[in-house]
């Protein structure tokens, strides 16, 4: 949108006035009539304003007294330099008199409010100076044409009152002028008469003529004045849309770079540290999507609300989209100071938020840096304390500092990213298996399929991808292709004469998709397999969301033939009322309950795993078996089958293959191409 000038009279006019090409300097004279402040009206006013300066009419009025006032004197001075020049002493002499009049006239009124007097004052002693003028010498004659000027110029700017009084004295003056100059006699005997006729009705016209422009110039002022203000007010409702968040009153990403850019160039012109903290808030997507948008819109609100009353008057605050705030905190102090700060901002958004009759967690993470010190440049700034924020998230501390260590790891981050968007369109991924082994006959009964990463020949640990999979939506594609490339490797197996299971791990955005079902049945349709060999494994947290929803895709897999195993049981949400709900098969005891046992409680709560199993009708498996210790341990509590790498590492399908031909046993591990090290 675009906003046009509009000056009802510029308040700073030009400081010389050209006559003739005679340039001449004027001051400016005039002020800003509010009373009691009393502005000196030689000193020029600067005005940067859209709209007009006042919405005063008489205010308006008196700046364009003042103009004219200084105009003016400027003319009497360029008519005393003329004429002196001219060789008409006594016309000069009564210009330069007249020139010091209204100079004092004008030096004594400076800070006064009565312009109207000051108008009369000029055009009087104008008035005074032009008759004696015009009397001096018979060039000086058609001086008296003022007169009727003055008709015009008191009306417009003075009103038709003034006017009246100026045509008055134009009667009076233009009768005593020819009076002056032919005497009575001569007046009315010569063509003298019809020229002081013709110039009185010329002065009539005029003042009759102004009244109707009075009217003209009064509506069109306040037009003006109402046009300014309507414009004016819409320029605010604009400007508080552009730089507020519509939503929460704090500062929107606009005007929060605005903000940061001024305070960091102050900071560093008066060399006072600044810090920036990024605020993001851990959790609240599940609000959005379990909740709704409208009760995730009254969380934003009540973050917002808390930040304003603890920070608003130590600190800038502003929301820059989504779950992300941002604090703005000038003349910090000490390295604690900041840290305790950024606890504090920690402290009051980490708690249990009750909104719409619901009660949910939330909590924070954030990150800062330091100006000068970190960063001097705002975009720096951003950039260094965003990095920290997400150091502080992925690492799940409360906040976190920013170190020049933080770049470096996000640069590889975000390198690792931007490959592991191109693995799959590269054939990079391949999958390896881990098998699972019966604790009754010794022998592998099934293999886990995992997924690995070859990227520029070098196999890519799985925590260093697996998690940026899912956080980047690359894991649906991917985990479709690992349910085609299991059930490819488990057609090859049975072709080969093995009779194997092959679980298959489940994504969140797989188990999601619509299409999840139609895509494991293409895959048993292309590769026919047998839809009893495939076991897929479900962690507790894709259950608990929506029941009814994971019991019918769940049935639905049950309905082909396959199998289903609670995977990592033990670490989600899940109670023995949940468990009963869907048709699992198999529970998988997780590793971290393996690990440490005998040495630590965990035996107490894998053997309570295995007794909720077996009271459920439910086969256990546990995983990461790593001790012939662990294995026994599991075998008395009878646990029925293990994975882990006391048997065997993940490998590739020839190696599982060999496995397979081999009667295991359990006190008896494989060569050690397949035990752990």
């Amino acid at each position: 949108m675009k906003f046009y000038q509009i000056k009802a009279c510029r308040p700073d006019f030009p400081r010389k006035a050209t006559f003739f090409g005679l340039e001449l300097f004027a001051p400016a004279i005039w002020m800003s009539l509010q009373e009691p402040e009393m502005t000196d009206w030689g000193k020029p006013t600067q005005s940067n304003d859209v709209f007009v300066e006042s919405t005063n009419s008489e205010q308006l009025r008196a700046q364009r007294v003042w103009l004219f006032a200084s105009v003016m004197n400027a003319t009497w001075l360029f008519f005393a330099i003329f004429l002196w020049w001219r060789q008409f002493s006594i016309a000069a002499q009564e210009c330069v008199l007249a020139f010091t009049t209204i100079s004092l006239i004008n030096f004594v009124y400076r800070k006064s409010s009565q312009f109207s007097r000051v108008m009369n004052l000029n055009l009087a002693t104008s008035a005074v100076g032009l008759f004696c003028v015009s009397v001096s010498a018979p060039a000086m004659h058609g001086t008296m044409l003022f007169y009727p000027v003055s008709i015009l110029v008191a009306s417009q700017l003075l009103g038709v009152r003034s006017a009246l009084c100026w045509f008055c004295i134009n009667l009076v003056a233009m009768s005593g002028f020819f009076l002056w100059v032919d005497g009575v006699e001569a007046l009315f005997s010569s063509t003298r008469f019809d020229e002081l006729i013709l110039l009185l009705g010329v002065a009539a016209c005029v003042y009759f003529c102004c009244r109707q422009g009075e009217e003209y110039y009064r509506r069109r002022t306040e037009g003006l004045i109402e046009l300014s203000n309507d414009l004016k007010a819409k320029s605010e409702t604009l400007h508080a849309l552009a730089t507020t968040d519509a939503l929460t009153g704090l500062m929107n990403r606009f005007q929060f770079q605005e903000r940061l850019r001024e305070t960091l160039q102050e900071s560093l012109a008066q060399s006072t540290p600044m810090a920036l903290f990024m605020i993001d808030m851990n959790g609240f997507k599940d609000i959005n999507d379990t909740l709704g948008h409208p009760v995730g819109d009254e969380t934003l609100i009540s973050i917002a609300n808390l930040l304003k009353e603890r920070f608003g008057e130590e600190a800038e605050v502003a929301r820059l989209g989504g779950d992300e705030f941002c604090l703005i905190k000038t003349d910090v102090g000490s390295l604690e100071d900041t840290d305790a700060m950024a606890q504090a901002v920690v402290e009051l958004l980490t708690h249990q938020f009750t909104l719409a009759d619901c009660s949910f967690p939330l909590s924070a993470s954030v990150g800062y840096c330091l100006i000068p010190e970190h960063a001097t440049t705002d975009k720096d700034a951003l950039a260094f304390a965003d990095t920290a924020m997400f150091h502080a998230k992925e690492h799940r501390k409360g906040y976190a500092r920013y170190e020049s260590e933080m770049t470096e790891v996000l640069v590889e981050y975000r390198t690792t990213q931007e490959k592991l968007s191109l693995a799959l369109q590269r054939d990079e991924f391949f999958l390896v298996y881990q098998p699972q082994v019966s604790f009754d006959s010794g022998v592998v009964t099934g293999v886990e399929a995992l997924l690995r990463w070859r990227s520029e020949g070098e196999i890519v640990p799985p925590g260093r991808f697996i998690h940026l999979l899912d956080r980047s939506r690359e894991i649906l594609p991917v985990s479709n292709w690992i349910i085609r490339q299991a059930c490819r490797q488990l057609a090859q197996w049975d072709a080969d004469g093995f009779s194997i299971t092959m679980s298959v791990n489940v994504s969140a955005l797989q188990f999601a998709d619509p299409d999840f079902h139609a895509t494991v049945l293409n895959a048993i349709e292309e590769f026919g397999v047998d839809p009893k060999q495939l076991d897929f494994e479900i962690t507790e947290g894709l259950l608990i969301d929506e029941v009814a929803v994971a019991v019918e895709k769940l049935n639905q897999l049950k309905e082909l033939g396959a199998s289903i195993s609670i995977d990592d049981f033990g670490t989600g949400y899940s109670s023995l009322a949940y468990l009963r709900q869907f048709p699992i098969d198999r529970l998988k005891i997780d590793r971290a309950f393996i690990k440490d046992f005998p040495d630590s409680d965990d035996g107490m709560i894998a053997t309570s795993i295995i007794a909720l199993a077996k009271s459920l009708g439910l086969k256990v498996l546990a995983e990461g078996v790593e001790t012939k210790t662990q294995l026994e341990f599991l075998r008395y509590h009878d646990c029925g089958e293990y994975q882990g790498y006391y048997f065997s590492r993940p490998v590739p399908p020839e190696e599982a293959a060999a496995l397979f031909t081999i009667a295991n046993h359990p006190e008896s591990p494989q060569p050690h191409a397949f035990a752990k090290g």
